[in-house]
């Protein structure tokens, strides 16, 4: 009782009326001080990471319409190549050579090597896009079920990998 009669009092030192601090005051304005701080800190940090994974988002977006871009161009040569290839193959040849018949042969083993790849390409593309079908099924079908959908037991084992 004393103790908090002692942090009540004012006490007279050298002339100078100094009031006496309350230690539980003063230890709770330090402990709001530095809640302030933390959450400053916090605030700051969470800025700065929303801004890294911005750039990052920006980032990648701006490269996903580069490589469609290049794909468009891609596709657009593509078509200049058969319309190319048409025109040399139907073209009329005055007086058949070996030089004919190379320049032929060379279009014949590029072209095989280039449908090699396409095929290649065309089935990836296939399956690719069968997956993304799949995935819109099961995600509308969880979206109008819900939990009772996608927390299911016979879900869970038929989508497992293993």
């Amino acid at each position: 009782m004393e103790a908090l009669r002692n942090s009540q009092t004012h006490s007279f030192e050298n002339g100078n009326q100094e009031q006496k601090t309350n230690p539980f005051a003063e230890f709770q304005h330090k402990k709001e001080a530095e809640k302030r701080r933390a959450e400053l800190f916090f605030q700051a940090r969470q800025q700065e990471w929303s801004k890294v994974f911005s750039s990052k988002e920006k980032q990648t977006e701006k490269r996903i319409d580069e490589i469609r871009d290049q794909l468009k161009n891609l596709a657009k040569q593509v078509k200049t190549l058969d319309t190319n290839l048409l025109k040399a193959v139907e073209s009329p040849i005055v007086q058949a050579g070996i030089y004919h018949e190379s320049f032929l042969v060379h279009i014949q083993k590029m072209i095989q090597i280039f449908s090699l790849k396409v095929q290649e390409a065309n089935s990836w593309l296939e399956m690719y896009n069968g997956r993304s079908a799949k995935k819109g099924v099961y995600w509308s079908m969880a979206k109008s079920k819900g939990n009772s959908y996608t927390q299911s037991n016979e879900r869970a084992v038929a989508t497992s990998v293993g």
